[in-house]
């Protein structure tokens, strides 16, 4: 988003500065006040805005007065390259005026100036920098340490940090103004630490937890009193078995993708609106003994996110949530749940399963039922000899409308809509989203299909089906 607008910027700028009237040309941004034009170079790549002064005398100076600054090393940059990119960031830094900083974004790479890159980044807290962007690589031929003043910086409201390193933190950790923190690949060093780092978010509005390393650390608590968005995403291959406990009362939006190699508990989250939990399949989750920790880990995740209104999850987190019949009767009944939407890529939530109206049955005021992966229905199952047993009490009551896409034509598929169309008494609206192209036996099959299921009987007088 930072690029796209930049560029946007950029291009206005170019054409403003192009601009003819009757009288021939005019120098449009030149005429404007320096407020504006120091406006306009701040939302311009930093290296850009440098450029323009060799315009004339007074664009000599005007982009040492931007507020943003922006500088990205794009590899493969060695050798002098590298050091030109190193000499610029310092001149800039050097040259610029003492004014606040908007945004201080730096990609780049590490390699032995560990202690050049945290020069910057104090400069940039000096000057009361708000929106903080870190994307560093080659950090392995010199520990990088994030300077301890960043984490006491009281106008930081926004930070980035996507950095391979281990994350020691100082005594003292207090961000009070900071309300959006997303860390990608960093390992935290112990329990004690990152506790401090936790506790010291008072504000914090939104979260994100992406491939992190959690192998030092067995417990986090996570309480946020205006926590509203938090995203975790397991890097698969990780081995870490941390118990995570989350405290948020605000939380209304909570996104999980991973093998639940961590334990999830969630309290309080009386304000979610949304929820989704998304499981991967791998080899080890195949195993008996692993599948059943999953399956528990889901199920105490899944009562975590009870009270969201609309649930999203991926064909495996479904398929492990009712592997069995005794963790399909602990499921917790979702009274809240009104959307309930089973994601793709994946395989075709198989309607053979006696889980799954099981499971249906765990959502009483469901309303919007979503099918993006397809659906299935596997097992010897002859023409008409398929029922959805038991059918679920939301389908007299509350469901009005079903999506199915990733639509074949194959008999499974035909007998399951038509078993939906039978139960649901009030369904307003049945989208079918067909694949062309993996349609069975072709053409001329699809048109047949078509037709069936137009024709095809229904419970609900009001109900009309949508195909594309």
């Amino acid at each position: 988003m930072i690029e796209e607008g930049l560029s946007t910027c950029k291009a206005k700028f170019q054409k403003l500065n192009n601009k003819v009237n009757v009288d021939g040309h005019k120098d449009w941004i030149g005429n404007l006040p320096n407020e504006i034009i120091q406006h306009i170079l701040s939302l311009l790549p930093t290296k850009d805005a440098v450029k323009t002064s060799v315009l004339s005398r007074r664009w000599h100076s005007q982009w040492m007065f931007v507020r943003n600054l922006d500088f990205a090393e794009f590899p493969p940059n060695m050798n002098q390259k590298r050091k030109l990119f190193m000499d610029f960031v310092d001149r800039v830094i050097a040259l610029r005026k003492p004014l606040d900083l908007n945004l201080f974004a730096l990609v780049c790479e590490v390699f032995t100036d560990a202690s050049r890159i945290n020069s910057w980044v104090c400069a940039a807290v000096k000057h009361n920098v708000q929106h903080l962007l870190l994307v560093l690589d080659q950090i392995h031929l010199e520990p990088l340490e994030l300077p301890h003043c960043l984490f006491t910086c009281d106008t930081l409201r926004k930070a980035f940090i996507v950095a391979d390193i281990l994350l020691n933190l100082p005594s003292s950790i207090h961000f009070s103004n900071l309300k959006l923190l997303t860390l990608q690949y960093v390992v935290f060093p112990g329990y004690e630490s990152t506790q401090r780092l936790f506790s010291g978010l008072p504000v914090l509005e939104e979260l994100t937890l992406d491939s992190c390393c959690w192998l030092n650390v067995e417990i986090v608590t996570i309480a946020l009193p205006m926590l509203k968005k938090l995203d975790i995403k397991e890097n698969l291959a990780d081995q870490d078995n941390c118990q995570f406990f989350i405290i948020a009362e605000n939380l209304n939006s909570f996104y999980y993708i991973g093998t639940l190699r961590n334990d999830y508990w969630i309290y309080n989250s009386v304000s979610l609106d949304w929820g989704l939990m998304g499981l991967c399949s791998t080899d080890d989750i195949g195993e008996s003994s692993r599948l059943r920790e999953v399956a528990q880990r889901a199920g105490r995740l899944l009562r975590g996110i009870s009270c969201a209104k609309e649930l999203l999850l991926t064909p495996y987190a479904f398929e492990v949530l009712t592997y069995s019949e005794y963790l399909c009767a602990c499921m917790p009944v979702l009274y809240k749940v009104t959307y309930l939407g089973f994601l793709s890529p994946g395989t075709a939530i198989n309607f053979g399963c006696r889980a799954l109206a099981k499971f249906l049955e765990k959502l009483p005021c469901l309303e919007l039922l979503v099918f993006q992966s397809g659906v299935c229905l596997s097992g010897n199952h002859e023409e008409g000899s398929w029922i959805l047993d038991p059918v679920p009490s939301c389908f007299s009551r509350y469901l009005k409308l079903i999506r199915i896409s990733q639509f074949c034509g194959t008999d499974g598929e035909l007998q399951v809509v038509k078993s939906l169309l039978k139960h649901a008494e009030i369904l307003l609206q049945m989208d079918i989203i067909c694949h062309h192209e993996k349609f069975s036996d072709g053409l001329a099959r699809e048109r047949d299909v078509l037709e069936k299921l137009q024709m095809l009987p229904r419970a609900s007088t009001y109900c009309t089906i949508n195909i594309s």
